[in-house]
């Protein structure tokens, strides 16, 4: 056989095993691309899988107690009202928590806030009719009570039976793009 003949068989062989490698390895790499799943996904709405907790919603937008027991020390008020006004935010900001986590256990997809009577006049950004989804929250926590010291205004999920009146239901909604929430500083 002819020396140059058997160069080209080998070169056509090796060259044969050259492509059908390279094709190997694009083909197992490009599966391991699709099968990468983000660590976190964080979404809301219908299909959600996984939803950032409301603790982490309100801790970027709400004080912390720290910032607020340092607001009251400057107030002229009884050191027994500083510690009832720090209690009460406390104890309304974890219910908030609970029912929300409580929610997205449930599949709770509507809130609404039902007004108490010290907090009444500073929440005229919202209707007594008012609803917030559970979207609305993930991206702006602010609108989630307490919204002032001594407020008295409570979360509850807004069930589809219920009847609002002859108004209907009303969606919390900015005003220029932003909610115009009380400032925290308020005292009820």
């Amino acid at each position: 056989m002819d020396p140059s003949i058997v160069l080209i068989v080998i070169a056509i062989v090796l060259l044969s095993l050259i492509l059908t490698a390279i094709g190997a390895y694009v083909v197992v790499h490009s599966s391991n691309d699709k099968e990468k799943v983000p660590a976190v996904i964080d979404v809301s709405g219908q299909y959600a899988v996984l939803i950032r907790p409301a603790r982490e919603s309100m801790e970027l937008v709400k004080p912390k107690v720290e910032e607020i027991r340092d607001f009251l020390e400057t107030q002229d008020i009884s050191p027994e009202q500083r510690k009832d006004l720090l209690a009460k935010w406390i104890k309304n900001y974890e219910e908030t928590i609970r029912i929300i986590d409580e929610g997205d256990k449930n599949g709770t997809v509507t809130y609404r806030v039902v007004f108490g009577s010290n907090c009444r006049e500073l929440c005229k950004f919202m209707s007594d009719d008012n609803y917030i989804t559970r979207e609305q929250i993930r991206n702006h926590a602010e609108i989630l009570p307490p919204y002032t010291l001594g407020c008295d205004c409570h979360l509850v999920p807004k069930l589809p039976w219920e009847n609002p009146g002859k108004s209907g239901w009303k969606p919390v909604v900015p005003v220029n793009g932003v909610y115009p929430v009380p400032d925290w500083r308020s005292i009820a």
